[in-house]
């Protein structure tokens, strides 16, 4: 007997020794509500074999499927996907599931899977139900199933929900994320006072307040100072400033400042809620309000007169990436001589410093050396006019460099996959949030799944849109590049006016490049494909940028 969990999946050559081979899919499914559901995955999976071997099935003949802390209102589990590739690739002819809730908490999901295997050719059978689907009362048990599992799963939430509410009507708080100064004590529900983290946070107030210090300045000082980090190690400016800004401090804990809503395509996502409709709780109280605004003041008064914010006057503002880290790239720091001031582009991660706790030192997450403006600015704005004056030879460039792309077929096998993968991340991520809303999960489980969800995500829609591009330019030939020729030639005299705003020449440049990736010892310039060129071009014609 096999067995697959979490992300296993069978490679090609197993794939094809197990064709003619297995006859048996069971699927088993602990869910994120498990507490209520009494079965464990190895009770499941022996019920599940219990049945096949009845059935006249060895284990020899079996797959088994695990989906582990998955909630069965969940359309895009990763095991309940995989069981239709099998079934799909010709990989068994029965699904077992314990019970039909197991298949689904909700009728809708539970008919559209049915419905699915069917489709294939293929068949389930149920341990805890006897079921006929050629049996009209057996077809109406079956819903009926389905309908008792999607209101238990109802009940259940609406039950969790009505404990949060009535913890909060008794001062109680219904689990949270930590936050620095406070302790929660989990047989009151609340938050208690931390006495070493409480006189840590008034030092760090006076240290703002008094003595003028920056947020990186105070992390620097509290490492320095061997103050253990809410993180352990390493103190982080933006911890300090999240930890000032947290009204929580003068006695006021809120709940319910988001809700989770269910859109129209049965998807969810977590919504602000107006302050009017917040639930205070209190705790105890470590500065009064007048305090929270001055240093809220204060705050404002750092940001804007901090010497790195980004400026306006930069040619490649929005499109710019450091070749070393991938960050984004922004123009702030600058440095005086005798003539000028000189302004530099700078990795935004160079910017990001943290203080280890014990020596102060400081650790930025990039590091190498920043770029001057008027250098690569000019290097990129050249280039720009070149592709306008005499753009035969850089066309010709791009539609080499655009042949040179893959097969469109494989392309849109790619993409196809790609899609359905952040389709998986982005409900999974929904999920979570759910699962925090019912008080599933604490608020510190949710921030550190949603973000390695959200960092998964944004990998997955970097290299779809490096997929689209390239199939943009498989499908669009020669005709789309004569005909930018043609046009950019009435509008090469605009080039050598002197009036062009900053804006208008960042507008020009976002026509032809998609990125500009700003390397130690080179500059590498990413083009559009031909269509989201001709495109832009039409739209600076709308803008009349192109008419100046």
């Amino acid at each position: 007997m096999l067995t697959l969990a979490g992300s296993e999946k069978f490679n090609k050559a197993e794939l094809e020794a197990l064709l003619a081979k297995i006859k048996i899919l069971i699927y088993a499914r602990v869910s994120t509500d498990g507490q209520v559901d009494n079965y464990s995955i190895e009770s499941q999976i022996e019920r599940c074999m219990d049945l096949a071997k009845q059935k006249g099935i060895t284990e020899d003949e079996v797959v088994v499927l695990v989906e582990d802390g998955e909630s069965g209102d969940n359309p895009n589990r990763p095991m309940i996907n995989y069981v239709l590739f099998l079934l799909e690739y010709g990989i068994g002819d029965h699904v077992i599931f314990l019970h039909p809730n197991r298949m689904s908490r909700f009728l809708h999901l539970q008919t559209q899977l049915s419905n699915r295997i069917w489709s294939l050719g293929k068949d389930f059978w149920f341990v805890e139900f006897d079921f006929d689907k050629s049996s009209p009362e057996s077809m109406l048990n079956f819903n009926i199933q389905g309908s008792i599992a999607e209101y238990n799963k109802a009940k259940i939430l609406a039950d969790t929900k009505r404990g949060r509410i009535t913890k909060v009507k008794n001062g109680q708080i219904p689990g949270l994320n930590r936050i620095y100064g406070y302790t929660y004590d989990t047989e009151l529900d609340t938050l208690v006072e931390n006495p070493v983290e409480k006189e840590i946070y008034l030092k760090m107030v006076d240290m703002l307040l008094h003595k003028d210090y920056s947020c990186s300045r105070i992390a620097e000082e509290l490492s320095l100072r061997n103050v253990p980090a809410p993180k352990k190690d390493r103190w982080y400016q933006v911890t300090i400033s999240r930890i000032f800004k947290n009204e929580t401090y003068t006695g006021n804990y809120y709940f319910g400042k988001t809700k989770v809503i269910r859109n129209a395509d049965g998807t969810k996502r977590q919504v602000p809620q107006p302050r009017e409709e917040w639930r205070r709780i209190s705790v105890p109280v470590y500065i009064d309000m007048e305090t929270y605004h001055r240093i809220q003041k204060r705050l404002d008064e750092l940001n804007k007169n901090k010497p790195g914010r980004p400026t306006e006057d930069y040619l490649l503002q929005g499109i710019c990436r450091c070749g070393r880290c991938g960050a984004a790239v922004s123009s702030g720091v600058t440095t005086k001589t005798k003539n000028r001031l000189l302004k530099y582009y700078v990795c935004q991660h160079k910017t990001k410093k943290s203080y280890e706790v014990g020596t102060g030192e400081s650790n930025p997450i990039c590091k190498g050396r920043n770029w001057r403006v008027d250098y690569v600015d000019k290097i990129v704005w050249v280039y720009v006019k070149n592709i306008i004056s005499k753009p035969t030879e850089i066309f010709e460039r791009i539609v080499k460099q655009q042949s040179e792309n893959s097969n469109s077929d494989d392309l849109l096998k790619q993409k196809t996959k790609l899609e359905k993968s952040l389709q998986e991340k982005e409900t999974t991520r929904e999920r979570y949030t759910e699962m925090y809303a019912a008080g599933i999960i604490k608020m510190k489980d949710l921030e550190d799944k949603v973000s390695a969800v959200d960092m998964q995500v944004k990998d997955i829609k970097k290299e779809l849109h490096t997929i689209k591009h390239k199939l943009l330019a498989t499908f669009h030939n020669a005709n789309d590049v004569n005909l930018i020729q043609d046009t950019l030639k009435k509008y090469q005299y605009i080039m050598n006016e002197n009036l062009i705003t900053m804006e208008n020449r960042r507008k020009i440049v976002r026509v032809f490049l998609s990125k500009v990736v700003l390397n130690d010892n080179k500059i590498d310039l990413h083009f559009k494909a031909s269509k989201n060129i001709m495109d832009g071009i039409i739209d600076m014609e709308k803008e009349k940028i192109l008419s100046l």
